[in-house]
């Protein structure tokens, strides 16, 4: 249920988001953003093995890609 509430707000613009966010009292703002951000580094594996499945299905190995980072951060 919060879910769908939370999809459709993250389908709003940017003002109305902020006009939303507005009307929440600060205290319980502030544990949405923490709560928010702990999801997000939760689920931040998630999109690292996308990114690997997709790297791997595009033929790059792990090994080519480090070099790639290496010399290009060289």
């Amino acid at each position: 249920m919060f879910g769908k509430v939370l999809t459709e707000l993250g389908n709003q613009s940017e003002e109305r988001i902020r006009s939303a966010a507005r009307q929440v009292p600060l205290k319980f703002l502030r544990d949405m953003v923490y709560q928010f951000n702990e999801v997000i580094k939760e689920r931040k594996g998630e999109r690292i093995q996308e990114l690997a499945e997709s790297i791997a299905g595009d033929g790059i190995s792990p090994e080519e890609l480090r070099e790639f980072l290496a010399n290009r951060n060289a």
